[in-house]
């Protein structure tokens, strides 16, 4: 489980994160990003349509979240993350973990440049 400083809590966070986060989607899961509001937190919306059991949506919680904890110096200061999916996920291991993550950094790393 992560820590309360690294988690998006309130309803609140979510809409605005949903409402002006800019997109990004992988194959079967997206998410939405929104750089500078506050340290790095992450959230999670995954669908019971998409997700029947409660284990594989922990199960995609546990590999994502420990896939982001591996880059930690590469994230960026400020911002937070929504992870969603988009349509049915047969099994996430850590390896596709690993690879929507690096993508997820690699798309932030580009927007930070575009912003300076």
């Amino acid at each position: 489980m992560l820590k309360k400083g690294f988690r998006l809590r309130k309803k609140e966070d979510f809409n605005r994160v949903f409402r002006s986060g800019k997109p990004l989607f992988f194959s079967e899961i997206g998410c939405r990003y929104l750089v500078g509001t506050s340290p790095v937190r992450l959230g999670f919306s995954l669908s019971k349509k998409h997700l029947l059991t409660a284990v594989a949506r922990n199960r995609v919680r546990r590999v994502l979240s420990e896939a982001f904890f591996e880059r930690q110096s590469e994230w960026p200061e400020t911002g937070d993350i929504i992870f969603f999916t988009t349509g049915k996920l047969a099994h996430i291991d850590i390896g596709k973990g690993r690879a929507l993550v690096n993508h997820l950094l690699e798309s932030l790393k580009k927007t930070k440049k575009q912003r300076v």
